[in-house]
């Protein structure tokens, strides 16, 4: 708990940094902005952001189904919701998966079945990733919305082939047993190799009972591609979503003729790219910089950075609020 209390004070001052740097030169014209936004734009960007926790619910929920006939997709939402929260205090979004895998097991599902369904719910939410990457990379070769000679769009390539090999990581994770279970028992026998370590052997058949459930769920799940093709479609349609979420920003400041839908998906893919690789808590620095990058090539000055402040408050800062009210929920309901 200590570690995410420092992760919260480290998000707040860098957070206070970023918006003294850009608000300082500007400050009254992006006030004013502020106070003149539509509010029912910013409604619609809000919806939207609920929208794709909605889709991601989807996915996980076909999941959670196969393992517990009777799980509720509330739950499943409010299991999306609570991941929000800690996704967005640890840094490259690591916190969230693991306190899932906490509530799941509470609620009587076992951890290895939870990691499965987890690890194939990721793999489907990094396919869609990966091909709506491509089909962003090959849209804006045509488009040319982001000059080639952009560092951030190398950056974006980068980033891209990176999330290639997390997708080929976790194929190889989900389907190589037989490799797995070999690097397992190496790291074991590493581990045992220390004598303060007791009952070696019985600790080892317990792993290796761990690692064979595992694989059983991976097996059950890996005959029902019907269940990967949709959750996939589910993801994609989630990204596709929040990607949509800066259009309706800029059309909250009267920037009408400015964005298309198209420019908003391919530059908030890019955007979501750059954020993958800062440590900070929720990306933060590297996701407000790059938004400006990316964006700033149809408007300029006070609005950009107004849409910036705006779309980091709605898709972040509330997101993270309404994580946190779920894990109140959860608290209260657990009590």
């Amino acid at each position: 708990m200590k570690k995410y209390k420092l992760n919260v004070v480290i998000l707040v001052l860098v957070s206070l940094l970023i918006m003294y740097f850009i608000m300082k030169d500007n400050f009254n014209e992006i006030v004013d902005n502020l106070m003149h936004t539509n509010v029912l734009f910013l409604l619609v960007a809000f919806i939207l952001v609920v929208l794709n926790v909605i889709f991601q619910s989807f996915s996980m929920h076909l999941y959670l189904k196969e393992i517990d006939g009777n799980y509720k997709f509330k739950d499943t939402v409010v299991l999306m919701l609570s991941a929000l929260f800690f996704n967005a205090i640890t840094p490259f979004s690591s916190g969230g998966q693991p306190f899932q895998i906490y509530l799941l097991n509470k609620q009587g599902i076992k951890i290895t079945e939870s990691t499965n369904a987890l690890l194939q719910n990721f793999l489907s939410y990094q396919t869609a990733l990966t091909i709506l990457g491509t089909l962003a990379i090959i849209a804006n070769s045509f488009l040319l919305i982001i000059p080639s000679t952009s560092l951030l769009k190398q950056i974006v390539i980068i980033g891209f082939v990176v999330n290639v090999l997390v997708l080929g990581i976790l194929i190889f994770l989900s389907k190589a047993k037989g490799a797995n279970t070999k690097l397992f028992n190496k790291i074991f026998n590493f581990i045992f190799s220390f004598k303060f370590i007791k009952n070696r052997e019985s600790l080892k058949e317990k792993a290796n009972n761990k690692i064979e459930e595992f694989y059983q769920s991976s097996e059950f799940f890996k005959h029902n591609k019907y269940i990967f093709l949709k959750a996939t479609i589910y993801n994609i349609i989630s990204l596709l979503v929040l990607y949509s979420v800066p259009l309706f920003i800029f059309y909250s400041v009267g920037e009408f003729d400015s964005v298309t839908l198209s420019d908003s998906i391919i530059c908030a893919s890019y955007t979501y790219f750059i954020g993958s690789f800062v440590p900070i808590p929720g990306g933060t620095g590297g996701l407000e910089y790059a938004f400006i990058e990316f964006f700033k090539v149809f408007t300029s000055g006070p609005i950009i950075s107004t849409c910036m402040i705006l779309w980091r408050f709605i898709t972040y800062y509330l997101s993270m609020f309404l994580g946190l009210g779920s894990l109140m929920f959860i608290k209260k309901k657990v009590d």
